[in-house]
């Protein structure tokens, strides 16, 4: 302050010297110089100030917390010189820890959570907030119970048990449990008895909204917020029902619990009582006019009421302080020694874990010794065999007739597999993925093998690509049949791997086991001298032996006709992204003809925009501008801009690069944009624009760039055969759409040219095909493959007397 007198004394002193009074026009500068004296001074004082930090419950989040109430710092910093008071916004676990040790000065919360703290902590309130209803003030408040008015299930609180129910949160005191206390004395645990509790948080008006939207059978909410809601006509009081319906004269609202006192303004106990009385002052002096209380929407503060009924809540529903009331009972002596419950448990299962690698480790033993004790079996077997053999070397020879003839059937197998395996990839009427499904089961049969899967391999991660078999032995998760299988294919490019016992090869591998998988084949697929795919077959049975080597040519071919089959896929859909290339090309074409129309087009909104802004600017410039004009002047200005971004943005998504998206299509909408983007030509021409387009046409389902690409080159071509003839009178152009009974919808374009030259229909639609000196042949082209794509078909003929017809049909979007 001294420094204020010091700074405003020197400023009297220069301009008593300078003769300046305050009328002089350089008193403008020396009121600047004082302010900013001022400010500085301001900004040192507060400097020096000591911070006073009041704890508010951020039960809406910190910014809501921080625009509700820092004014209220604000306020309080005016009216007790020396403080500077500021808010920090905590959840209830943070009020909790700044209570406990002391960082903060004063709280601002709701009565439950002042209720424990007081217990704790011993805070004390100083002040009990207000609200304004209308006419009438309030200090105490409470929620309400409301279901759908329809619900003839629910009349009344005990009608809630197995329903579903939504509050804001358990620790909500006014969104949960005011209600709570109700539902525990009409004999309800909203824990036990209901279906389901949902907790939605803030705000509570998607509570009240999920009631009307039968969403959940009942929930509760502030009263004030349900009605506000039925004020503002966001909901209907008459389509809901509030169940245990009370009536208070302190209170406005019809409510379904006790009230209970509003939220509390309390001090902790290390803070000074002086300090807490001139903070109590203030705030019992603060007006319900003032800018502080407005932006809380509170109508002031008054003396502290009495919060029993809070602590009365708490206790009934034994949480807060009284939460120690539930350490005696069986749940809280689980939590309470957690820790030793599961040590013990991950003892037992130990203990079991254990157990079992020595019962298995047994029973591996006992195999082992059956095995060993069956080999020597064989041995013996072996040696008697040879033995006898010596002595019967007839039988042997008709055993290997036997095996000749075993010889012969494998090869005759062999050559109707391979002739299955041509007429396979040589069938017209297969597609790609039949292809594949039938060659898989074609190499399943052959091999006599119960599974057969082609994944393909792409970086790190593999996936199931076609599959044939038992569906319940396919793998769970995508990738191929075995992972260790596919590593050795992968590193072992072309070399089947036949593995007659999996238990033998794969130990410690236990998907296979899982599976009910004993015999494994597999190769890899070699695509461009790289392994893309694994080829893979599974079988529940075990086999004596590998399959023979000619069996594993049959596999090496089997693979190699696969990999031409997805070459073939991938050359075909190579082809399909270079037409796709060439149609775009050929937009960008059509965009150069329509090079006048865009001029056109933007001219004129942009035109106007800059009128309406030079218009602006003059009126700017006048002594009292008319802002109303000014502003109609803009708003206009605007729009202009907006209708030539829009011009352009079309434009560009005309030209630019598609991904062939498909999505809902309005043909109707799509001709009135081909239009839109040609109008200045179709003027040009002097051409006169007929629309019959049928109302309510179905939807149908495609890319709606390439199909406006389609109705551009029917009406440019028409446009262009129509500039042949001389009579302007006859220049008209008929675009026209109609649904069919066979489920498409079909758009016409009649033009009044020449017409096609005879003999050349059939042709019109062929690449580099042309009427025209200068035309390439390709736009028609084009359009073939957009429609064929779009499964649609199209056409082109002349009429009888004059003119040509170009006509598309495309099927409607089919609906569940």
């Amino acid at each position: 302050m001294h420094l204020v007198s010091n700074r405003l004394g020197l400023i009297a002193n220069i301009m008593k010297n300078s003769r300046l009074s305050i009328k002089s026009p350089y008193s403008f500068s020396f009121i600047a110089l004082i302010s900013a004296l001022l400010y500085c001074d301001t900004v040192f004082s507060s400097s020096v100030d000591e911070t006073i930090r009041i704890g508010v419950l951020a039960h809406r989040g910190n910014a809501e917390a921080k625009r509700r109430w820092l004014p209220m710092a604000n306020y309080l910093s005016t009216q007790l010189k020396g403080y500077r008071f500021e808010i920090q916004p905590l959840d209830l676990q943070a009020i909790q820890i700044a209570a406990q040790q002391g960082t903060i000065d004063f709280t601002l919360t709701n009565p439950g959570n002042y209720t424990d703290l007081e217990a704790r902590y011993g805070i004390s309130r100083i002040a009990t907030l207000q609200t304004r209803e209308g006419s009438q003030k309030r200090v105490r408040y409470g929620a309400v119970i409301i279901t759908r008015s329809d619900n003839k299930n629910i009349q009344k609180l005990e009608d809630l048990k197995d329903k579903r129910f939504m509050a804001v949160s358990k620790d909500a005191f006014g969104g949960f449990q005011m209600a709570w206390r109700e539902l525990l004395d009409h004999g309800i645990d909203p824990f036990d008895d209901f279906h389901e509790v949902i907790f939605a948080g803030f705000p509570q008006d998607k509570i009240v909204l999920a009631v009307q939207n039968n969403l959940v059978d009942a929930a509760t909410v502030r009263a004030e917020t349900f009605a506000h809601m039925a004020q503002l006509n966001l909901i209907k009081p008459s389509d809901f029902r509030v169940l245990n319906p009370q009536l208070f004269a302190s209170s406005p609202f019809q409510l379904s619990t006790r009230l209970y006192p509003e939220w509390p303004f309390a001090t902790l106990k290390d803070t000074p009582l002086e300090l807490a009385t001139q903070v109590a002052q203030a705030l019992f002096s603060l007006q319900e006019n003032h800018s502080a209380a407005i932006a809380a929407n509170i109508a002031g503060w008054t003396v502290p009421l009495d919060y029993s009924p809070v602590t009365e809540l708490m206790q009934r529903l034994q949480i807060g302080h009284f939460a120690v009331q539930h350490e005696t009972s069986l749940l809280a002596i689980v939590k309470r020694y957690i820790h030793w419950f599961i040590a013990a448990g991950i003892a037992v299962i130990l203990l079991l874990a254990l157990n079992g690698y020595i019962t298995r480790t047994n029973h591996r033993l006992r195999e082992t010794d059956a095995i060993l004790r069956e080999e020597i079996r064989q041995r013996e077997a072996s040696q008697n065999d040879l033995a006898r053999y010596r002595d019967t070397l007839e039988e042997q020879v008709l055993e290997r007739t036997q095996d000749l003839r075993i010889t012969n059937q494998a090869l005759e197998k062999s050559r109707v597999a391979l002739r299955k395996l041509v007429e396979i990839t040589s069938a017209p009427e297969l597609n790609h993925q039949q292809r594949l499904q039938e060659l898989l089961e074609t190499g399943r049969n052959y091999f006599e093998l119960d599974v057969a899967v082609l994944a393909s391999i792409e970086g790190d991660q593999q996936k199931i690509n076609t599959t044939s078999g038992n569906a319940n032995l396919l793998p769970k998760t995508y990738g191929p049949i075995n992972q260790r299988c596919a590593s050795y294919l992968i590193d072992h490019s072309g070399e089947p791997l036949d593995v007659p016992d999996v238990a033998k090869y794969l130990t410690d591998d236990s998907v296979c086991n899982q599976q009910g998988w004993h015999s494994y084949l597999g190769i890899g697929v070699l695509l461009e001298g790289k392994i893309n795919y694994t080829l893979e077959f599974a079988g529940t049975q075990t086999r004596k032996q590998q399959l023979s080597q000619w069996d594993h040519e049959i596999l090496k071919v089997m693979a190699q006709w696969i990999a031409d089959e997805l070459e073939r896929q991938m050359a075909y859909e190579s082809q399909r992204r270079h037409e796709t290339e060439f149609a775009r090309v050929s937009r960008m074409s059509t965009i150069g003809e329509m090079a006048a129309s865009l001029a056109h087009e933007l001219n004129q909104p942009l035109t106007g925009t800059i009128n309406y802004s030079n218009s602006c600017l003059r009126m700017l410039k006048e002594e009292t501008p008319d802002t109303d004009k000014i502003s109609q002047g803009l708003k206009h200005a605007v729009e202009g801009a907006t209708m030539a971004a829009d011009i352009i943005r079309h434009i560009r998504h005309f030209v630019q690069k598609d991904e062939a998206l498909y999505s809902q299509i309005d043909l109707n909408q799509a001709v009135k944009n081909a239009a839109t983007l040609i109008s200045h030509e179709i003027q040009r021409q002097h051409v006169i624009l007929v629309f019959e387009l049928q109302h309510g046409l179905p939807l149908i389902e495609g890319n709606l760039i390439q199909i406006e690409q389609v109705i551009l080159n029917f009406m440019l071509n028409s446009i262009e055969a129509m500039d042949r003839v001389k009579d302007i009178k006859h220049h008209q152009l008929l675009l026209k759409t109609q649904s069919s009974k066979q489920d498409t919808v079909k758009l016409i374009v009649i033009d009044s040219g020449h017409g096609l030259p005879e003999n050349q229909s059939a042709k019109i639609f062929d690449t580099f095909f042309s009427t025209k000196a200068e035309g390439m042949g390709i736009g028609l082209s084009i359009s073939r493959s957009i429609i064929e794509a779009h499964q649609g078909i199209i056409q082109a003929r002349s009429l009888e007397k004059s003119g040509a017809e170009f006509s598309f049909e495309l099927p409607i979007t089919k609906t569940a």
